[in-house]
């Protein structure tokens, strides 16, 4: 029978566990570096670091292909809500696609007069009636709240790279 010194075998359990041992290396696909503001690091959104009227932050977005941010439905505010807090960005009011530019109705964008806001996420005595107020920002709490405020007041603005769809998953072929 073979006897091992006690000192051995700690030793040998030890460096074994430090050789399976997986390293703690960073998530590359989870990275922070410059963001927020950066127009390469992030494929949904841009959140622009400079302060300009609605129609400048519009007409900059539209300059890129892209349009101001506009959480139209459920899963669109919910997606923006989400984006906002894992980059906190909640700290800012930032001036989205809403608008009532064309007459006294709620709108998204300016295409075809824009669509009619089929969901709601106004603050508090919002809107407040100022009929001057004809732009919607989105306010810097974490739920996101809508406010109205003047065209041509200057704030920071969020650009939507493309529309947030729900996506389906089709199979070429049943497995039952």
């Amino acid at each position: 029978m073979i006897q091992f010194n006690g000192k051995l075998v700690i030793l040998c359990v030890a460096l074994l566990g430090i050789c399976e041992a997986t390293p703690l290396v960073e998530d590359k696909e989870f990275s922070f570096g410059g963001w927020p503001g950066s127009l390469d690091d992030n494929t949904d959104y841009y959140v622009s670091s400079k302060k300009v009227s609605w129609f400048a932050a519009n007409y900059y977005c539209f300059s890129k292909g892209w349009e101001l941010v506009s959480p139209e439905n459920f899963q669109a505010l919910t997606l923006l809500k989400g984006f906002r807090e894992l980059y906190d960005v909640t700290g800012t009011t930032y001036w989205s696609a809403g608008n009532r530019l064309d007459g006294s109705s709620w709108v998204w964008g300016l295409n075809d007069g824009g669509s009619k806001f089929s969901i709601t996420n106004w603050s508090s005595n919002e809107p407040n009636g100022n009929y001057t107020d004809k732009c919607l920002l989105i306010d810097n709490s974490a739920e996101s709240l809508w406010t109205n405020a003047d065209c041509a007041a200057k704030y920071k603005f969020i650009c939507q790279k493309y529309k947030a769809t729900t996506k389906t998953a089709k199979c070429k072929e049943s497995i039952f």
